[in-house]
């Protein structure tokens, strides 16, 4: 028999995702929810790599109410052995792909040393694959990070179809299903089920570089999704990132952090 599906108390529930090691942007996350009167936290996953305080963010949402955290590809990417692209194949059919596989397997080799040396490591481990809520209108809430079939590739995005939805969530057995993954702030209804994706609090993939999240308002008379978009010194963290030592810094401020 499945253990019961928890059902959180009526309040505002913060929802996050891809933080990448931004203290600032997470900080700045945490201060609007604050003004907003969120109580509760939901973190979606890629929390610490990429960034330059992978350390202090783990910190940080030791601070405030996490119901549940997530664990993204690059959680993954930590732990094991387990790397994006390019891969050994591709630098062998391509030996201009060489710097980038060398940046990749240092990048997260750096984030791994850095949570080692501080005991933080652990945490990692403790992250779900997926978690589910009732919302106080009973309204069932799913946590992924990309989708139910894995913690990579596709996942919700504005110019995703239907078709693609029901694939990448088949039987979902949820209302509403709240993931990471792409960086997209998007809100797509497909049959019943509404998918929202925050957008990432740090890396957005737009020209816009503020540290996205969202908040979902629940009473026992029904619920609300607000996405937020809050400014932050984007400058001070690109900076971060080009003192900290973390390989790859270049890759990382001119996709995320550039004009």
């Amino acid at each position: 028999m499945s253990d019961p599906v928890p059902r959180l108390d009526p309040g505002r529930l913060g929802v996050m995702t891809d933080v990448h090691g931004n203290l600032r942007a997470l900080d700045a996350v945490l201060a609007d929810g604050r003004r907003r009167g969120v109580g509760r936290w939901l973190v979606l996953g890629d929390v610490v790599a990429m960034g330059s305080h992978p350390c202090e963010v783990l910190r940080r949402l030791d601070e405030v109410d996490v119901v549940a955290a997530i664990t993204g590809n690059t959680e993954r990417y930590v732990l094991t052995g387990d790397r994006p692209d390019p891969t050994l194949e591709q630098v062998a059919a391509d030996a201009s792909e060489l710097p980038r596989l060398v940046e990749v397997v240092g990048s997260f080799a750096w984030t791994k040393g850095a949570l080692t040396s501080q005991g933080l490591l652990e945490r990692l481990v403790g992250f779900r694959r997926r978690a589910r809520f009732v919302l106080a209108d009973g309204t069932r809430l799913l946590a992924v990070h990309a989708s139910l079939r894995a913690d990579d590739g596709d996942g919700i995005h504005p110019d995703r179809s239907g078709a693609e939805y029901r694939r990448l969530f088949p039987d979902s057995g949820a209302d509403l299903v709240v993931g990471g993954h792409t960086h997209s702030m998007t809100d797509h209804q497909v049959d019943r089920v509404r998918y929202v994706n925050p957008g990432s609090v740090s890396n957005p993939t737009d020209a816009v570089k503020d540290a996205r999240y969202l908040v979902v308002d629940h009473t026992p008379d029904g619920h609300g999704v607000e996405f937020r978009s809050v400014g932050y010194d984007v400058g001070r963290a690109a900076a971060d990132i080009d003192a900290c030592g973390i390989p790859g810094a270049g890759f990382l401020l001119s996709r995320y952090f550039a004009p």
